[in-house]
């Protein structure tokens, strides 16, 4: 009877100690939108501890979890820290695909005693990327290029024709110059990022050193083609395997 007793008064303690120290912990609500600021339906949230993971979509730590009427996700008691926020969304119609993988969407979740309401925004673009790029890097080289005005070919400078554009699906971009550089004195090979800017389709490049190098409107993107509007001209680059 007397180690019932204890037993008892020891559960009580324990109790006792939890409720004057409880676990601090944070919500996080996602409003999912499109690159017009809708709120996007049925779309997919998932969340990644670590920048590598966000961008190889590895090693998730919740999710996806699919939006509601209103476009929001919820993740509910989570743990102060730094968290990556994917968001994606597939029109079941066309196959069109939208996302936000090539910008790094990051936010600190804070936790109290009695909860934290935690919020962000994501915006996700039609950035073609599921064509554009490969794990591996997806590799492209011109076809033509064509004047925008006249709708005349435009010849291809000879240092151009042996120059292949490599883009990564983690936003890892190569530019690859087999033998002739447009610039005697400078290599024209470099690896840097790229990312989507403004609606999704117009994409920066920059170098290792985080100078810009490019920027190309993306008119379409299939599998095997890639039109751009760089400057005067539409740019048709096919893919090489």
């Amino acid at each position: 009877m007397k180690l019932v007793r204890l037993f008892f008064f020891f559960v009580i303690g324990v109790l006792f100690i939890q409720c004057e120290n409880p676990t601090p912990y944070g919500d996080l609500y996602v409003q999912v939108r499109d690159e017009q600021g809708n709120a996007v339906v049925d779309g997919y949230v998932t969340l990644y501890g670590s920048l590598l993971d966000f961008e190889n979509q590895t090693n998730s730590l919740s999710g996806p979890t699919k939006t509601d009427e209103n476009g929001l996700a919820f993740f509910l008691n989570l743990s102060a820290g730094d968290y990556y926020v994917a968001a994606e969304y597939t029109d079941t119609e066309t196959g069109n695909e939208k996302n936000n993988f090539l910008v790094d969407t990051e936010i600190n979740v804070i936790s109290t005693e009695i909860g934290y309401r935690n919020s962000i925004t994501v915006i996700i673009w039609d950035s073609f990327i599921s064509n554009l790029t490969s794990s591996s890097g997806k590799q492209w080289e011109i076809d033509r290029i064509v004047d925008v005005q006249s709708g005349n070919i435009v010849p291809i400078e000879e240092c151009l024709q042996d120059d292949l554009l490599v883009f990564y699906t983690n936003g890892v971009f190569e530019y690859k110059s087999e033998e002739i550089n447009c610039n005697e004195e400078t290599d024209d090979n470099f690896t840097g990022h790229f990312s989507p800017v403004s609606n999704g389709s117009f994409i920066v490049i920059t170098d290792e050193l985080g100078k810009t190098r490019y920027g190309l409107y993306i008119i379409s993107v299939t599998s095997t083609q890639m039109i751009t509007h760089y400057g005067d001209s539409f740019i048709y680059y096919n893919y090489v395997p």
